[in-house]
């Protein structure tokens, strides 16, 4: 087979038109959400076709979660389609409908928790919703974004970093919104093209730079944006890290750590594209990937100094004992309130790993399986932390649920409850309030 098919729907390019946005912001509630916004809550975004929406979950007294209201964003997304083929694969692990967006950030929120900022990837919109004293959440506007689909979302002060795939995977592009005077507005000339499928994008801590992964090259780059404008090249670019033999890090979510003197991005890495970018067979034993083999995934870390630029700290530490035979496609990170502990959601082994950062940001693997679902068919997706380092919260994407752990002194995690009765393939989004 050659790499092209292979890649099948990575690089094969799509010929799509933009849907119309959607045409009605009212707010629809499945449940009563008249008490105010809990400390302890979290949203999930649908992905409907017809009308994406916000889902909305609170926890009662005794700390049992229940969805408390659905929201419209006043955009699309792509049911259970994932982007940019839009073709439905049931024997493919990136078009069976798992994982549409490939990305983090999808849902974010303001610093003052006041709005939140979502991706409709359906109609390439960017909407901006308020959350009401009462609980409530509604549609305060939509614009374009850069690119066909959407799907990172990033925030620092007034301005929100946004990224999109476009109509393949060797398009992509970023770009800068900025919320005036109560609605979200894009920042003129701010388009920046990548020419390669970004991931997910963030700020640095101090909001002087904005980053971005990229999928299949494995690039991260770093764009200066100071005073609200993006440099028109990357100021720093640096590859993901790969060995002799080692199959191609695919880097998704990943975690801004502010220190001192630097920052250091935490980078989650899947292994499954072979060294000259193809799929290894299988032999059935991955049962959410039967057709295809995987390496084990990794962790690696990186340093962003002062003036934009990129250097490794930690590189492809393995969420596992060796390169084969440990836990699978590292997609997303979460890390604890203090710097100190990270877990990584491994999608197709239905687990997820710790590990220990220092605080020169050298990572080491603490547990590959600070927990495991045995059972090795949940896909892992999404991941969040509480603020007070006491709840981890993890989006189970072909359930349409949500799991919720408590944080064991020592790092694992003890699954507490399961919640959600939202679409069983297509979420995307996991934001906890506070």
């Amino acid at each position: 087979m050659t790499n092209k098919n292979f890649l099948f729907p990575i690089v094969s390019l799509l010929g799509c038109m933009m849907l119309s946005a959607c045409g009605s912001d009212n707010v629809t509630n499945t449940q009563e959400a008249t008490q105010e916004i809990s400390n302890a809550g979290f949203f999930v975004v649908s992905n409907k076709a017809d009308t994406n929406s916000i889902y909305a979950f609170s926890s009662d007294g005794d700390g049992q979660y229940s969805e408390t209201g659905e929201y419209k964003t006043g955009g699309k997304g792509t049911g259970d389609l994932e982007i940019p083929e839009l073709k439905k694969d049931e024997t493919h692990p990136l078009a069976n409908g798992d994982d549409p967006l490939i990305s983090a950030g999808s849902l974010v929120a303001t610093e003052d928790q006041k709005h939140m900022v979502v991706v409709n990837p359906g109609d390439a919109t960017i909407s901006l919703m308020k959350r009401e004293d009462s609980g409530d959440i509604s549609h305060v506007n939509s614009v374009p974004a850069t690119d066909l689909f959407p799907i990172s979302l990033a925030v620092h002060g007034d301005y929100v970093a946004a990224a999109s795939v476009g109509d393949s995977n060797m398009k992509g592009s970023i770009g800068l919104f900025k919320i005036t005077d109560g609605k979200l507005a894009p920042v003129a000339d701010s388009r920046r093209d990548l020419q390669a499928r970004p991931s997910t994008v963030q700020f640095s801590s101090d909001g002087s730079f904005v980053i971005v992964n990229e999928l299949v090259t494995g690039k991260i780059k770093s764009f200066s944006a100071a005073d609200g404008l993006l440099s028109q090249e990357a100021v720093s670019v640096i590859d993901s890290p790969r060995a002799d033999k080692r199959f191609q890090a695919i880097p998704v979510g990943f975690e801004v750590k502010a220190g001192a003197d630097y920052d250091i991005l935490l980078m989650s890495e899947a292994r499954f594209l072979t060294p000259e970018f193809g799929l290894r067979e299988g032999d059935g034993s991955v049962k959410l990937s039967p057709l295809y083999s995987w390496q084990t995934g990794s962790l690696s870390t990186y340093k962003l100094a002062k003036d934009g630029t990129l250097s490794l700290i930690s590189g492809d530490v393995l969420t596992g004992n060796a390169v084969e035979g440990g836990e699978l496609a590292n997609c997303w990170v979460a890390l604890s309130p203090d710097g100190k502990t990270l877990w990584a959601a491994n999608a197709l082994s239905s687990s997820i790993s710790s590990f220990d950062i220092g605080d020169d940001g050298v990572a080491t693997l603490r547990n590959a399986t600070a927990y495991k679902d045995e059972s090795e068919s949940l896909f892992f997706g999404d991941i969040s932390v509480s603020a007070d380092g006491k709840t981890l919260y993890q989006l189970i994407g072909n359930k349409g649920q949500v799991a919720i752990f408590d944080i064991q002194s020592n790092g694992d995690l003890t699954l507490k409850q399961s919640v959600g009765a939202m679409p069983e393939l297509g979420t995307y989004g996991l934001l906890l309030t506070s």
